[in-house]
């Protein structure tokens, strides 16, 4: 049985009544996943795969396609694989070579826009609701459900809700997680068109340049398609840069003036509409703290960027995430819960309170290795100190740099259990 929309003002008992005059088909809400990114989408696919039913509520009238493309490595293929669509984004992107001859790895660089569209081909229609920006979160005592207040004043109630909604997340702050604190740097990145004829051979490899203060790179996605990313210290005039493309390719443009390379030539064949300028932020967890925060509160939990935004200098923000996603649909898995059941009540919460302390328990140290892993690597890479640049220039970069990258790529989240009944799309 699916919950029904709770409207403003109404008690339980009145919610319980008006519900009891919908018709047997009327469908209302289970699981909640808040957020229609990377994360979100993995995480509704996941559940999907196990028979579960969700929702997910994107803010956007569409899928945002901001972030350009992303690096996939090994970790996330593996995931991809748990979720059944890593074979059709494979047949479109490269592999790329400089794999280490350690670990062989897979890596490819992936259009977030294209992984988007695949995650969300995989869903049941209707799985997607658009134009659902979440502005508030209540639950009130004794009551096993939580109510979700949408901008445009709609209310939903749900048993589970799963906050997958970046690094600025809603549901964070009232689980009562701190905000991401920014780091100091940001990303610009852009998405070069490679046309017939141009004089530059791209070599199946990511290519980083480091310069002072700066830090510029390239990876081929496709043969006509350039991912290319510059990181720097944040400047006062970057909000004002980034409102307008042209005057944000100008800045990309003088930041890496110095440059050898093709990077300059990316940047000026990029087209407008894939050059993005954004903070870089964080969120850090002591060990000792991971427990009681990362669990959630209640039937509520988070994970991708709402959960642990970690530094991009490993690559591992999007893969991080699709692994949260399998990790946690697998915890699921194991409960057996009668979503059907018309009597949810404590009993039930307390079930998926401890589900989440298992998720919770299974990610602590891959994601908090992941994060401090990004943190070093950033300051090494991006590092101004005499100390910082002799350690980058005579040791990480020839030495260590490439086995510490496929260090936190050699990972398995594992596999997802079989649905035996395939799950039915449901409309929304």
């Amino acid at each position: 049985m699916w919950l029904p929309i709770r409207l403003e003002g109404e008690t339980w008992e009145e919610m319980a009544a008006r519900d009891s005059c919908f018709s047997s088909g009327h469908q209302a809400i289970d699981i909640v996943v808040v957020g229609g990114g990377v994360a979100g989408l993995a995480t509704a696919l996941a559940l999907h795969r196990i028979g579960l039913k969700t929702l997910v509520l994107e803010r956007s009238d569409c899928l945002r396609a901001s972030g350009t493309a992303l690096i996939l490595w090994d970790n996330a293929w593996k995931a991809l694989d748990a979720l059944g669509v890593a074979d059709t984004l494979r047949a479109d992107y490269c592999l790329l070579d400089g794999r280490s001859s350690m670990y062989c790895l897979e890596s490819r660089c992936v259009e977030r826009s294209v992984l988007l569209e695949t995650l969300a081909k995989a869903l049941p229609d209707g799985s997607i609701r658009f134009n659902s920006k979440l502005v508030s979160i209540n639950k009130e005592a004794g009551s096993p459900f939580t109510t979700l207040e949408l901008a445009d004043r709609t209310f939903i109630t749900a048993k589970i809700v799963i906050g997958c909604d970046g690094v600025n997340s809603v549901v964070a702050p009232w689980i009562g997680l701190e905000a991401a604190k920014p780091s100091g740097r940001v990303a610009i990145r852009g998405m070069a068109t490679l046309t017939e004829g141009h004089r530059y051979t791209v070599e199946k490899k990511m290519v980083q340049i480091v310069g002072k203060e700066v830090r510029a790179g390239f990876i081929p996605c496709t043969d006509q398609k350039v991912y290319w990313f510059i990181t720097r210290k944040s400047q006062p005039q970057d909000a004002d840069v980034s409102r307008d493309p042209e005057i944000l390719r100008c800045a990309a443009l003088e930041a890496v003036r110095d440059f050898p390379g093709p990077i300059g030539e990316f940047i000026k064949s990029s087209p407008a509409d894939t050059l993005s300028l954004a903070d870089i932020k964080v969120r850090w967890f002591w060990p000792w703290e991971w427990d009681s925060k990362a669990k959630g509160r209640g039937s509520v939990t988070l994970l991708g960027d709402a959960l642990h935004p970690m530094m991009p200098d490993l690559g591992q923000g999007a893969s991080s995430a699709m692994e949260d996603a399998v990790v946690l649909a697998r915890c699921l898995s194991h409960l057996n819960l009668n979503f059907e059941n018309i009597n949810w009540r404590e009993k039930q919460e307390r079930r998926i309170e401890e589900c989440f302390r298992e998720y919770a328990a299974a990610r602590k140290w891959r994601v908090l290795g992941i994060s401090g892993g990004a943190f070093v690597a950033g300051n090494v890479m991006d590092g101004y100190s005499s100390f910082l640049r002799f350690l980058r220039e005579w040791a990480w970069l020839p030495f260590i740099s490439m086995s510490y990258i496929t260090y936190f790529a050699a990972s398995d989240c594992g596999n997802l259990p079989l649905q035996s009944t395939p799950t039915h799309a449901h409309q929304i």
